[in-house]
């Protein structure tokens, strides 16, 4: 006679979350490809990888299908002509059937735990968004910084939603990208969230704000990890041409003074003012930062503020 031990199946076995990655590439395929046999690897099994190719000009589209052909959890979409990421990230959000959403850049890198130390942290009671450090990777100069690293700072007792985003933007980076972060997808489409492709400055901070919006309020999980790698120095990681207009910061402040209300209370302008020198400062060390020549660059800043911004950088290194 034979005897069989029923022995029962942990609960996450069969109900765990489906996370969508959505990874737009341009250009970027041996790279790209790189980072999903990464994310396979993760301990995640419930995961779909959608990569969207922006029109590559190279064989990058063919790299990244050949990664797909050996595991059906990866996506590949192709759009026909050039229309920028945020219109990638769109189409992969339309195509995404996952609970939660991950969005990485192409040339990127992320942790082994990236994924299930993520989803561990959005998973918790009344958690909206979670948010993990940055790992700020200097190809050129072989230098390593790692960023919010330390923990967040947490919600005051009575601070009204808005204002708690607007003191976080201002003391930290932590919520300006929206590639370090897992997103609740019932969030997005309650709110019809979506990248504006009009945007070619600052669309992943609208998309956080307009999801932040959207969740109206709750708890932010801030890891303090960092899993998320920044490679900069990639041939796609250069100073953004659209950054060094200062039209593009004073859009990209509007946008946050909407998010933040009409009629907002003496301590939110305090802030609105802290966040706007912070916007002249970060798109002077841009503009310092740019291969554009001297009388370019003047163009762009004021000579005395662009004197005192390359000192920083070259303090910085």
């Amino acid at each position: 006679m034979l005897y069989f031990t029923i022995t029962r199946v942990p609960q996450h076995w069969y109900n765990s979350p489906m996370v969508s990655i959505i990874i737009p590439f341009f250009n970027t395929g041996e790279s790209c490809a790189e980072l999903v046999k990464q994310l396979l690897n993760n301990k995640v099994r419930d995961l779909e990888i959608i990569c969207v190719d922006d029109n590559s000009t190279d064989d990058s589209l063919k790299k990244v299908r050949e990664v797909a052909k050996k595991d059906k959890r990866v996506k590949v979409l192709h759009q026909e002509e050039n229309h920028g990421t945020a219109t990638s990230r769109n189409r992969g959000l339309e195509e995404a059937t996952g609970d939660y959403v991950v969005f990485l850049d192409s040339d990127d890198d992320v942790a082994d735990l990236f994924l299930s130390k993520m989803l561990e942290a959005i998973s918790e009671e009344d958690t909206c968004l979670a948010v993990c450090g940055i790992r700020q990777n200097y190809l050129h100069s072989n230098k390593i910084v790692d960023k919010f690293t330390e923990p967040a700072s947490p919600r005051r007792d009575g601070e009204k939603w808005e204002e708690y985003i607007l003191r976080l933007m201002v003391e930290d980076a932590h919520l300006y990208s929206c590639v370090n972060k897992i997103y609740d997808m019932s969030v997005i489409k309650r709110g019809k969230v979506h990248f504006d492709v009009k945007l070619d400055f600052a669309e992943d901070t609208k998309f956080v704000l307009d999801y932040l919006k959207a969740a109206g309020d709750g708890e932010i999980n801030f890891v303090p990890d960092p899993l998320y790698t920044y490679n900069y120095g990639t041939p796609t990681s250069v100073v953004s041409e659209s950054s060094l207009r200062w039209e593009n910061w004073e859009k990209n402040f509007a946008d946050i003074k909407v998010f933040v209300g009409r009629n907002p209370s003496k301590h939110a302008q305090k802030l609105l003012k802290k966040l706007h020198l912070r916007f002249k400062i970060s798109h002077a060390l841009a503009v310092a930062r740019s291969k554009k020549s001297l009388r370019e660059k003047i163009r762009c800043e004021n000579p005395f503020v662009l004197l005192g911004a390359k000192i920083i950088v070259l303090i910085r290194g």
